[in-house]
């Protein structure tokens, strides 16, 4: 009760909003700061000049300085940290010389290099099983479902197969094989994929042609996301190939006792998640069932295999 958190963490389909309301609600009192600038500055240095994106981030890092000055800090809570400079955790710690230093990873070193940063932390978490396997100071931790996914009842099932996710070019791909497969099959599917205005250009002036039924400029709305789930038997989870942890979209499909089909087979690993009657494996090279009997068989409740945002954040922060 009563500790001060500055959080520093992407914004990303409001979760840091989740996040923020749920330390509050155990009694943090909370200043947060986005990991980056999400403006259209940002975008155009990101494509110009890494050595000029290095310097936008660390000008980023020290506003953040600045503007704390006036505030002694319980806690710094870091969410991946996007090209965060050393200086700016040794400005940190000098100001806050008794404050605790928390990092999660919801990326992985391979995406967002990271490692540089984890002896500054007393306590470093990561979705991320081959980060973990790699450092050793990592402690294995998969991400979390919110009080409004908790209150999503399968319902009036519409869809055998759902997918929801952001764009990248091997995903689309998979994703228009799985509908290959799917239609060939009599399965029903529901797919959409976000794809951000500036790579969608970059895609057609490159020649490559966006199936626009299932690529959406426009992001899909929480409301709607949470629909799409209650009404699916099966969420098609295509993972990050530069990423081997576990998809937020794996932990809501679980927690609304969804079923989960996924080309991810290092989920597997996660022996507390894994149960092969709620979730199977495919190749997303070549789409089938590994279990024809998968869509039918009696799906066992999943969500006390996965965890909530408050239980999840008292492990990030070791509250008992």
């Amino acid at each position: 009760m009563g500790k001060k958190v500055l959080f520093i963490a992407p914004i990303f389909h409001s979760y840091h909003e989740f996040i923020i309301e749920e330390l509050t609600r155990l009694g943090a009192l909370v200043s947060f700061f986005p990991e980056r600038n999400y403006g259209f500055l940002f975008k155009a240095i990101n494509n110009l000049s890494s050595v000029l994106l290095e310097k936008y981030q660390e000008t980023h890092y020290n506003r953040i300085i600045q503007r704390t000055q006036a505030e002694e800090y319980d806690f710094l809570f870091v969410i991946r940290g996007y090209k965060m400079p050393e200086d700016f955790l040794y400005k940190f710690k000098l100001k806050n010389p008794l404050a605790k230093l928390v990092m999660y990873q919801w990326d992985s070193e391979r995406t967002n290099p990271f490692s540089h940063l984890i002896s500054f932390f007393d306590f470093k978490y990561s979705f991320d099983f081959q980060d973990c396997a790699s450092f050793s100071e990592l402690e294995y931790l998969p991400l979390f479902y919110t009080d409004d996914v908790s209150e999503v009842n399968q319902d009036n099932i519409e869809f055998d197969f759902f997918f929801m996710g952001y764009f990248f070019a091997e995903r689309y791909d998979a994703v228009l094989r799985f509908r290959e497969f799917a239609l060939k099959n009599n399965y029903s599917l529901k797919a959409f994929l976000y794809i951000p205005f500036t790579t969608y250009l970059k895609n057609i002036i490159r020649g490559k042609r966006i199936d626009r039924s299932i690529v959406s400029l426009i992001p899909m709305g929480r409301k709607e996301y949470l629909n799409c789930l209650s009404k699916s038997k099966v969420m098609v989870d295509v993972s990050n190939p530069n990423q081997t942890g576990l998809a937020m979209r794996i932990i809501e499909a679980l927690a609304t006792n969804t079923k989960v089909l996924t080309n991810n087979y290092r989920l597997r690993e996660d022996t507390k998640i894994y149960n092969r009657d709620a979730i199977s494996f495919f190749d997303d090279k070549n789409p089938t069932l590994d279990n024809n009997e998968f869509l039918d068989i009696k799906n066992n409740p999943t969500k006390d295999k996965v965890l909530p945002i408050n239980s999840w954040l008292q492990l990030i922060f070791k509250v008992n």
